[in-house]
């Protein structure tokens, strides 16, 4: 998948055309009477994100784009500190559960294609919107891991074996590590006793485990050969071209996996709200939408939009992930986890 096939300049006239009235309930405009500067908060990795900047740039060709790109921790806080005169219009991407636990921040936003969505793939307020499911998966260097030593659960993640040998991001920073540390706490524990037998599972993963404060680490720094596995994104694991380079494989975890789907969401009181909401539309209009899969991996979340080179959801062992739970104790979750971190 690293070889990119661009669908934008192809589809940018399709887009520039059907966009013009994207907005609902909005007065028709064509693309050209958008204009102003536009404040976009992102966690995407590099290429995906400034190849969707410079596709709805050059629909909207008098709209400027200010990106400002960090995790997703990072920029949720940021967003936070920000409350009383925002800075950002739009935050795009970044784990719907941790959006969520930020909630107050967003203001609700409904899409005219929220039909195609699944509804339990956004919030039932609209606060923000699913753009992307998100399996976790295992990458895994062939070159540094024998074919019959390739984990197939997270459970063989315990193996004394990996000691020091599986990356990491960290879940105090990193949406996406957040929702692989609640993925863990719901495969092995029980929300009734606030997944402490999850917890004693994780604790069990601390010596094998390197946690770095950038997500790409756990993909990049695999396909580097500096450690032999990592927990990652599909989307990040499927830019590496596991068929053709001969030493990397991908993992769905047999015993279940989540799916959380990276959200936008438009900030509260943002300065643009007119351009912030034409956003939205865009990156959930079939045409990013299909970009982003052909071009970077993303699935998909619209129903008329049918993910390419990618195994179907009901084909993945996926869990049953207790999104109100991590929505609304992240941050306990986070205390907890960097207490581990230091004993």
């Amino acid at each position: 998948m690293k070889k990119v096939r661009s669908l934008f300049a192809v589809l940018l006239s399709v887009s520039m055309v059907s966009s013009m009235a994207l907005c609902a309930g909005a007065e028709e405009k064509s693309a050209e009477d958008y204009s102003g500067t536009l404040v976009v908060y992102s966690p995407h990795d590099t290429d995906p994100l400034n190849a969707g900047i410079a596709a709805f740039e050059e629909a909207y060709p008098n709209v400027t784009v200010e990106l400002v790109a960090d995790g997703t921790g990072n920029l949720l806080n940021r967003i936070a500190a920000e409350a009383d005169a925002p800075l950002a219009d739009v935050l795009w991407g970044g784990g719907a559960d941790s959006l969520a636990a930020y909630k107050d921040y967003f203001q609700p936003y409904e899409p005219s294609c929220i039909d195609l969505l699944d509804s339990s793939l956004y919030d039932p307020d609209y606060y923000w919107i699913g753009e992307s499911p998100l399996p976790m998966v295992f990458l895994v260097n062939t070159d540094l891991v024998a074919e019959e030593d390739i984990p197939s659960s997270w459970a063989d993640l315990a193996d004394s074996k990996w000691e020091g040998q599986i990356v990491m991001a960290d879940p105090a920073s990193s949406g996406s590590a957040f929702t692989q540390l609640c993925t863990m706490l719901m495969l092995y524990g029980e929300e009734s006793d606030d997944y402490a037998a999850g917890w004693d599972f994780v604790a069990s993963l601390m010596d094998n485990l390197v946690i770095t404060s950038s997500s790409s680490s756990a993909h990049k720094d695999v396909d580097a050969g500096e450690y032999a596995i990592g927990i990652t994104l599909e989307k990040a694991a499927v830019q590496y071209d596991t068929s053709d380079s001969g030493h990397l494989a991908i993992v769905y975890p047999e015993d279940g996996t989540s799916a959380v789907p990276d959200g936008v969401a438009i900030v509260k009181d943002c300065p643009n709200q007119e351009l912030a909401e034409l956003f939205v539309e865009f990156v959930l209009s079939a045409e990013c939408q299909t970009s982003q899969n052909v071009d970077y991996g993303r699935r998909p979340i619209r129903s008329d939009v049918e993910a390419e080179g990618l195994p179907t959801l009901d084909s993945i062992t996926l869990m049953d992930y207790n999104f109100d739970y991590a929505a609304n104790n992240k941050s306990d979750i986070i205390d907890l986890w960097k207490d581990l971190l230091v004993e």
